[in-house]
């Protein structure tokens, strides 16, 4: 896994649980990764070829999705656009990284990417992640650049212990389709947590939100009492 800035949520990461501890599954995400550190420019190619692929075409068949106030999602979803989720788990680990997916979206103009990131600073120095029509994000919560986040103008998700709870944060949820994360019509995302009783217990009830409030807190009385 490659989340330069994971914070407390590295406590209650699906993806350090279930099927992604599979040998052949850990293997696989270590040969991409290694593909990218080896050969980035022949990963980017390989990707892009990929995505070139029919499979990765319009259907004509529209999406449901409650799109406002967007002139190319309402168009992608008019022709049932593909979508690529950039990331499973892990994160954009660094500059050249991040560049190279722009490049692969501007490769493959009708083909939607989206990705949770934790990499504030890195996306705030990279002017184009907002230059690219079907290049999307959303700032995500329990990371340890949080405080970067602006609440009243960015989107970003936060991850509750139910629906109930996100319901009375004012947040969307987005359990109906994980698109909503960029197509709701709403910067504040919910995710429900996952049904990991191990995890669940670690959460108590709280927001991912709330243990980097509370990890925040922590490192303050560390550093008064030393």
């Amino acid at each position: 896994m490659t989340c330069p800035h994971a914070g407390p949520c590295a406590q209650v990461c699906y993806a350090r649980n279930g099927t992604y501890r599979f040998p052949a599954v850990l293997a696989s995400h270590t040969r991409n990764l290694l593909m990218f550190l080896d050969d980035p420019e022949g990963w980017e190619q390989a990707l892009i070829a990929e995505l070139q692929a029919r499979r990765f075409r319009p259907t004509g068949e529209p999406r449901d999705l409650p799109i406002q106030g967007d002139p190319w999602m309402q168009a992608w979803a008019q022709t049932g656009g593909a979508a690529v989720r950039i990331h499973d788990s892990g994160d954009f680990f660094s500059a050249p990284y991040l560049q190279a997916w722009l490049r692969i979206a501007e490769a493959t103009p009708d083909v939607l990417f989206y990705a949770y990131t934790k990499e504030i600073s890195l996306f705030r120095a990279e002017p184009r992640v907002d230059q690219v029509p079907n290049f999307r994000y959303l700032f995500s919560t329990g990371g340890l650049e949080d405080h970067l986040i602006d609440e009243q103008a960015d989107r970003f998700a936060d991850v509750f212990p139910d629906e109930e709870a996100i319901k009375k944060a004012g947040f969307y949820s987005q359990t109906a389709s994980d698109l909503l994360a960029v197509a709701a019509p709403s910067r504040l995302i919910g995710i429900p947590a996952n049904n990991i009783p191990a995890f669940r217990r670690r959460l108590s009830g709280r927001r991912f939100s709330d243990l980097t409030a509370e990890r925040s807190v922590a490192i303050r009385r560390r550093a008064g009492s030393s």
